[in-house]
């Protein structure tokens, strides 16, 4: 799955690229910020971002991304452990808000469940 990373902080890139590749992730294309006519024009079907660093905040970037790729799976990334802002990034675009506390298996655990229900399959 063709994948388009949003992290801001450069120095957390090849840690995602790694995960985002044991979840069975494609990193595509690496953008500090979200560009909406970047990510129009390379239609990933699969957006991975950092929310925690957006002037605007995580929600309305997720919203502006939903907009732009109708049916892509978005993956959210916060350190925010606030079920209400989790809810709040769902309900904003994201397909699951994984936590930075959690570590790299949660993520991988996460972003794989997070496909599976997309497709409609059954993990069991």
């Amino acid at each position: 799955m063709q994948t388009y990373l949003i992290e801001p902080q450069t120095v957390f890139v090849p840690y995602l690229q790694r995960v985002l590749a044991a979840a069975g992730l494609s990193v595509i294309a690496i953008h500090h910020d979200v560009d909406l006519k970047d990510l129009a024009a390379r239609a990933p079907s699969a957006v991975f971002i950092d929310v925690d660093y957006f002037e605007r905040g995580g929600p309305t970037a997720l919203c502006r991304i939903r907009e732009t790729l109708r049916n892509a799976t978005v993956i959210a990334l916060s350190e925010s452990t606030d079920p209400t802002f989790a809810a709040t990034c769902v309900i904003s675009g994201a397909n699951v808000v994984c936590h930075k506390k959690d570590g790299e298996e949660s993520f991988v655990r996460s972003i794989r469940l997070a496909m599976a229900r997309i497709a409609g399959l059954s993990l069991v």
